[in-house]
């Protein structure tokens, strides 16, 4: 027999109080492998503007990426931007993302040594507006030390969970208290888990190629957000990580450019993803198929546009367009 509307909504929501996203003790989530969870987002770097309308974190870039990339940088903005929501809307359901996209503005972080790269960035989230069904919110990511904007990104969510008792207990500013000040603090330490890799441990481990644009991703419960389905930002650090071989052989194929004559640092790629933009169109779990094709290209530039799609039994779950360019 099929649950009820209330039983569901009950499961869901303590699903959610035992994710991360309002209690300690709670299992591993992609939002622990950001570092961004509850139990591991260091609070003293957050500041909250005097209206609540931003929220700006100071992230370490270099625990957990070689080269900052526009899919962690997508990561990083929807974890971020979810905690503006909750803080403007004192509380606010999470919402649901509908779309993210994301541009990159400083580009040569490739050629520059690990020690060359920023160490801390400023994450800077501002909510837009924020309505009963949906949210827009905006980020920048800048260069604490420096000051230099190094990449933009947008979100819109829709709001309410889809469950009136759930809307009721994320927006009643009485419930939330009592859970705040009577329930939380009863719980233990924190759980803290151990740091990986988020590039070939995290993603790449999961991540099985099929051949030139083919792939499939095995999610598990590391790549989920609270309510189980994977993280959105996972989407879009899936989509990046596979579409990067398939945009590398149509780029060195179109400009005749042997592999051996490119020079890169490290382990950055001979391609760079330069923007995406991803909508979500269903929660993905389990295992989801990887497709990627290609848009098209612009005449006397090396670069190309992808769309990369997540699927399920022949449906997309999400899209993404992604540019890539050929690195010089």
């Amino acid at each position: 027999m099929a649950p009820t509307h209330s039983v569901a909504a009950v499961e869901s929501l303590l699903t959610f109080l035992k994710g991360g996203g309002l209690q300690p003790g709670s299992k591993p989530g992609f939002g622990h492998s950001l570092r961004l969870s509850y139990n591991t987002l260091n609070k003293e770097r957050v500041s909250v503007s005097d209206n609540k309308k931003t929220l700006t974190y100071r992230y370490c870039f270099a625990e957990h990426a070689t080269h900052p990339s526009v899919g962690l940088y997508t990561a990083l903005m929807d974890e971020l931007t979810t905690d503006a929501c909750f803080i403007a809307g004192s509380p606010h359901p999470p919402g649901v993302s509908l779309q993210m996209q994301t541009e990159l503005l400083v580009k040569d972080h490739h050629k520059k040594p690990q020690e060359a790269l920023p160490k801390y960035v400023d994450i800077v989230n501002t909510v837009t507006k924020l309505g009963r069904t949906v949210s827009h919110t905006r980020t920048d990511f800048v260069c604490a030390s420096t000051q230099t904007l190094l990449a933009f990104s947008s979100h819109v969510k829709y709001m309410p969970t889809g469950s009136r008792l759930l809307d009721f207990l994320f927006t009643n500013k009485f419930v939330y208290r009592i859970y705040g000040q009577y329930l939380l603090p009863q719980q233990g330490d924190p759980k803290l888990y151990p740091k990986r890799e988020l590039r070939k441990e995290v993603i790449g481990s999961s991540l099985e190629h099929h051949g030139l644009g083919r792939a499939s991703f095995h999610i598990t419960r590391e790549h989920t957000n609270p309510f189980g389905a994977m993280h959105g930002g996972c989407h879009a650090m899936v989509m990046e990580q596979a579409a990067e071989a398939y945009a590398k052989v149509e780029l060195l194929k179109e400009n005749e450019a042997p592999a051996e004559n490119k020079k890169c640092t490290g382990d950055s790629p001979l391609v760079l993803l330069e923007a995406m933009h991803i909508d979500f169109l269903g929660a993905a779990k389990g295992t989801v198929d990887v497709l990627c094709e290609t848009i098209g290209k612009v005449d006397g530039e090396p670069s190309i546009h992808l769309r990369v799609m997540l699927m399920q039994n022949e449906k997309i779950l999400s899209e993404g367009k992604l540019r890539y360019s050929l690195l010089s």
